[in-house]
């Protein structure tokens, strides 16, 4: 199947009081790169998700970001009084109030707002659990990613279909007129030699040999032969499992080089014009193979 370098997937999953959430998004690259961030905490993780990653991408710069938040529910189970902390808060307050004779009471109001009071004690966290857990998820954004870049390859292989397709038809047309146009070449070949010899002693059939031996290398048989060879190459491609970007960019190369010799031998206005337009379909195809793994 074929798969576009361009993508995003996504996956949130809940568990054991954290919400994991990974996105994946990917542009064209020439090569496969894998960035990964990732919390500072878990940094020693990035070798086997990148792993894991390189695993179903072949081309394309992949960024990968990782963000963990812990549940309300979690983190309020583990907050606690600091109270030493408290208690140095109330004995200062009770010295200033003596010292500068403020009236009313120290209340527990009073201590609502002050830092580091109430604090989260700290977590134990089970390594091996928490991989797992983002492992399950980044299985998960992949699929969503991986079935994101098959749709948007889908899509650019049926245009890119549209385009092979009209450089089949221009190629059959500039064969065709070539068929048609070689006799008439031939003789007005003849006719020119005549005239050029005319005043040397050369026979008809020296004239007639030599105007052929001129029309053979106008003859575009063998390039549209090579193309239709290339074309079939190009539509074979298409249900490969492996990457086809680069296969194809040489399959088009060698194309608009055919295209090129086909225009250097053109006999007629027909043949050129069918030639400009594979160039141009060629290029159109050209661009959009450019975003194929």
């Amino acid at each position: 199947m074929v798969h576009s370098m361009t993508g995003y997937g996504r996956a949130e999953c809940e568990k054991n009081g954290r919400r994991i959430v990974i996105e994946i998004n990917s542009l064209n690259n020439r090569y496969c790169e894998v960035m990964m961030r990732l919390p500072k905490t878990l940094s020693h993780f990035e070798s086997c998700l990148k792993e894991m990653v390189l695993e179903r991408v072949r081309r394309g710069k992949v960024i990968i970001v990782v963000n963990i938040e812990e549940s309300a529910e979690s983190l309020a189970a583990r907050l606690e009084l600091n109270k030493d902390v408290a208690k140095m808060y109330h004995k200062i307050f009770s010295n200033l109030k003596q010292e500068l004779d403020l009236p009313g009471d120290i209340d527990i109001n009073q201590f609502v707002a002050l830092p580091d009071l109430i604090q989260p004690s700290e977590e134990e966290i089970d390594e091996d659990k928490l991989k797992d857990e983002i492992i399950s998820c980044l299985k998960s954004a992949l699929e969503d990613f991986i079935k994101m870049r098959a749709a948007e390859g889908k899509r650019l292989m049926e245009d890119i279909t549209g385009h092979i397709d009209r450089i089949e038809k221009s190629m059959l047309e500039a064969e065709a007129s070539a068929k048609t146009n070689i006799e008439l070449y031939h003789e007005k070949l003849k006719s020119r030699l005549r005239e050029l010899l005319a005043e040397v002693p050369v026979s008809d059939e020296m004239v007639a040999n030599e105007a052929a031996m001129i029309a053979d290398k106008s003859d575009i048989t063998e390039e549209c032969v090579r193309i239709k060879s290339h074309l079939e190459m190009f539509r074979n491609a298409y249900d490969s499992d492996e990457p086809i970007g680069k296969k194809m960019n040489f399959i088009l190369q060698e194309l608009y080089r055919e295209a090129n010799t086909i225009g250097s031998k053109s006999i007629s206005p027909e043949i050129s014009r069918s030639v400009i337009m594979m160039k141009e379909e060629i290029e159109k195809v050209r661009e959009q193979v450019q975003n194929l793994e």
